[in-house]
C-alpha cells in the first residue's frame, strides 16, 4: 500500500481493469508480488536503468563509442521484443482507457459507476516506456463524463512494487516533458505567423 502522492497528468493509455472481490485481493505483499505476471516483472525490473552506466565506455575513444553504440542496437531490440510480449497481456474484455496518470493514481474511463472502496486489478501499458505495469487500485469515486454514457473512475494504487511506481512517475515526467514541447512549438509557431 502507497500513501505518498505524485502529480498526474492527462494522457490515454490501455489499461485492463477488473473487478475483484475483498477476498480475492492478496494478503501480503509477498503475495501480490508471487501474482505478478513475469513479462511485468520484466519489464520493471533493471531494463530502465538503461545504459546510463555503460556510458563511459565513451572514454575508451572509437572503440568504446561503436561498443556503445552496438549495446544501445541491442537494447532496443530487447524493448521491441518486450513490448510485444507486453502486448500480448493486454486483454480485449477488460480493456479501457485511462484520461489521467501518475505515480499515486489513475483515473480511467469506465461504462458504469462503482462504490468508493471497490478493489479491482489493473494492468497499466506504457507503449512509449516499452513497460506496464501490473497492480490493484481502490475505486476513490466516479464521475459521469459530459455528453457520455460512460463514467471515470478515480483510483488510488493499493498494491504496487516501488519500481512500478518509479516507472508511472518517470513516465508521467516524460508525457508531461512532451506536452510542454508541443505547446513551445505551438507558441513558436503562432508568433511566426
Amino acid at each position: 500500500m502507497q500513501d505518498q502522492h505524485y502529480f498526474s497528468v492527462t494522457h490515454q493509455l490501455n489499461v485492463n481493469l477488473e473487478l475483484i472481490e475483498d477476498d480475492n485481493l492478496p494478503s501480503s505483499y509477498s503475495e501480490f508480488e508471487a501474482l505478478i505476471p513475469e513479462p511485468f516483472t520484466l519489464a520493471n525490473s533493471s531494463h530502465h536503468h538503461g545504459l546510463l552506466g555503460l556510458r563511459a565506455l565513451k572514454q575508451l575513444g572509437e572503440a568504446g563509442e561503436q561498443l556503445l553504440a552496438y549495446l544501445q542496437a541491442q537494447e532496443q531490440k530487447l524493448n521491441r521484443v518486450l513490448s510485444y510480449v507486453l502486448v500480448q497481456q493486454d486483454s480485449s474484455e477488460h480493456r479501457t482507457t485511462s484520461h489521467q496518470f501518475g505515480g499515486s493514481e489513475i483515473h480511467c474511463f469506465w461504462d458504469s459507476p462503482l462504490k468508493a472502496g471497490q478493489m479491482v486489478r489493473l494492468k497499466i501499458f506504457l507503449p512509449e516506456e516499452s513497460s506496464a505495469v501490473f497492480c490493484y487500485g481502490q475505486v476513490q469515486g466516479s464521475q459521469s463524463v459530459a455528453h457520455s454514457q460512460q463514467q471515470l473512475l478515480h483510483i488510488n494504487y493499493h498494491w504496487i512494487r516501488d519500481e512500478d511506481i518509479e516507472t508511472l512517475v518517470r513516465a508521467s515526467l516524460h508525457v508531461q516533458s512532451q506536452q510542454l514541447k508541443a505547446r513551445a512549438d505551438a507558441r513558436l509557431l503562432a508568433e511566426k505567423k
